[in-house]
């Protein structure tokens, strides 16, 4: 079996914080008529900091076996599950109009399912067992997606005039359209072709450029917000939410792909890194 390249106390940190960081988006994108729903987001959000803040003391070399790892990843899991049927509420009001945010359906698809990728991974957890990886091309799936869904809302929270960022932005989202299509094309080589062909490594390559093209518009885009020098709609932690997905996305990619070096980036948002980090 194909081993994980991150401990379980990594995935752990990793997806809660980026599922409190979508309880504060959605939060954030509601409009205050809906004070009922903008309440259950911000209590989702400082719940899963509280979580965070109970996977802190925990080693970070504990074994998925452990009591204490099961006993965390149980109250993750219940956690986790609701945000989902939270987010998924959220998501289906949405599509039938039925409720003021400034979120598309097709932005929820992406978190929701990241959201049930973790939940994935709490099955095993849960049972004290480390959960197999998913597939290169299952990663690619899940991750493509995201990033091209993240091109979009860098475009989107741009202001107009900044015509040159948005250009760029949208040149790397059509790349990552183009390896969303090839990658479908993959699954039809995997019915007679083993997994991890030179071809699609090659292909994990090229990924993984781009996914670093992305990175330096975004880390542009970031500095110059820093000093008030972009026009733009949005706030840090929106920008900043970019940097663990990919260094993430990366670090399961360099798996598979022996060409693709191990990522030396955070898992974890810059503004939350301490000086010791």
């Amino acid at each position: 079996m194909v081993q994980t390249p991150l401990t379980s106390w990594q995935e752990h940190h990793f997806w809660i914080e980026i599922l409190a960081d979508h309880a504060i988006f959605v939060r954030d994108y509601l409009s205050p008529s809906e004070h009922n729903f903008v309440n259950e987001a911000n209590q989702f959000a400082m719940a899963f900091d509280e979580l965070r803040a109970q996977l802190t003391p925990l080693k970070r070399d504990e074994p998925a076996s452990s009591d204490a790892m099961i006993s965390f990843s149980r109250k993750a899991y219940h956690l986790a599950r609701a945000y989902f049927n939270f987010e998924g509420t959220i998501q289906r009001l949405r599509i039938r109009n039925e409720i003021n945010i400034n979120l598309s359906p097709s932005y929820f698809n992406g978190t929701l399912d990241e959201n049930e990728e973790y939940l994935r991974q709490l099955t095993f957890y849960i049972e004290g067992k480390v959960p197999p990886p998913l597939s290169l091309l299952d990663l690619m799936d899940l991750w493509l997606t995201d990033q091209v869904v993240h091109a979009s809302l860098l475009i989107d929270i741009l202001d107009p005039i900044e015509v040159e960022f948005i250009t760029k932005a949208q040149t790397i989202q059509n790349q990552f359209r183009v390896y969303i299509s090839k990658n479908r094309a993959m699954r039809g080589f995997l019915r007679f072709t083993p997994s991890g062909f030179r071809a699609q490594q090659r292909f994990a390559n090229e990924v993984a450029h781009s996914i670093q093209d992305l990175n330096a518009l975004v880390e542009e885009v970031m500095s110059l917000f820093k000093i008030d020098e972009v026009l733009n709609n949005t706030t840090l932690r929106f920008l900043e939410h970019h940097f663990p997905e990919s260094c993430y996305f990366l670090a399961h990619l360099s798996h598979y792909a022996p060409s693709i070096p191990a990522p030396s980036c955070s898992l974890t948002k810059p503004s939350y890194l301490s000086p010791k980090e």
